[in-house]
């Protein structure tokens, strides 16, 4: 049975603007602790990956809200979804970001925005840490930033999605990717905005997608789970303007048809893989 955490948040709090590029909020500030978060976990026993989520974490609040989802040892946690909007009202530069970080040994869901409209991502956190790399970030105007080699065994994901005006278009993307020597974190965006990653060790690859939806959204199926199998956002792209936690893209896992899928609203981009 997979495990759930539902964490939800919207009472105000006061505004924090983010400069360009800057690092998520000390996890210990008042902003940070004061969320109340729903428990409702049960250990997944299918996976063999061990997949710990998905975790679940929005706000329409202005400010930065966060909440710990769990141990750094031995797990390493990737986005799964982002949902709502990353743009700033129009003539701002201030920034709206969403993801999950290691803080002080724990890993941290998060939002940071002061756009007053509503965003959040969704992590999935898989029981293994070997060869995790460092936190890499790219933002827009930047080369592509080196990740680490490519080995056999090593895997990258994102971790964070940040935008102050980009993300208005499905030519717009942040993603990982190999060229068979090196795994890279790069984009291409039309105004301010990047991403952040990281890679870890995961035996087995089970396949790669990338699905663009147009003026209407649709769910695909990526890989079959016979047991062991997890999939994590690799790229995502597209228009992210809309108030809404259903205007989005999110890659789940289908009980009934034991498969996992990735759902698309309209005009988004996003690229999934597969590991075990």
């Amino acid at each position: 049975m997979r495990s759930m955490r539902n964490l939800l948040f919207a009472l105000p709090l006061a505004t924090f603007t983010v400069a360009c590029g800057g690092e998520p909020l000390d996890p210990t500030s008042p902003e940070a602790t004061s969320p109340v978060v729903a428990d409702e976990a049960v250990d997944q026993v299918e996976q063999r990956v061990g997949l710990h989520g998905p975790y679940n974490w929005h706000t329409s609040a202005n400010g930065y809200v966060s909440t710990s989802i769990g141990t750094a040892t031995n797990r390493t946690c990737f986005l799964t979804g982002v949902s709502g909007n990353l743009q700033p009202p129009t003539g701002s530069s201030s920034w709206g970001s969403t993801g999950t970080f290691i803080f002080a040994g724990e890993w941290y869901i998060f939002v940071n925005h002061n756009f007053s409209k509503m965003l959040g991502s969704t992590v999935e956190c898989m029981t293994t840490s070997a060869n995790r790399t460092a936190e890499v970030s790219w933002y827009n105007g930047q080369p592509a930033k080196l990740l680490g080699a490519v080995t056999a065994d090593r895997r990258c994901f994102l971790t964070m999605v940040e935008g102050a005006g980009a993300f208005d278009s499905t030519s717009e993307y942040v993603r990982v990717w190999n060229d068979g020597l090196n795994w890279y974190l790069g984009g291409d965006l039309a105004s301010e905005g990047g991403g952040r990653a990281l890679c870890v060790d995961v035996p087995e690859s089970h396949g790669g997608w990338q699905w663009i939806s147009a003026g209407s959204g649709f769910s695909k199926d990526l890989a079959y789970d016979p047991g062991g199998v997890g999939c994590f956002l690799s790229g995502l792209g597209g228009r992210f303007n809309q108030n809404s936690l259903t205007d989005g893209l999110s890659i789940d896992y289908n009980s009934g048809t034991r498969t996992w899928e990735m759902t698309l609203s309209p005009a988004k981009r996003g690229w999934a893989n597969c590991v075990k």
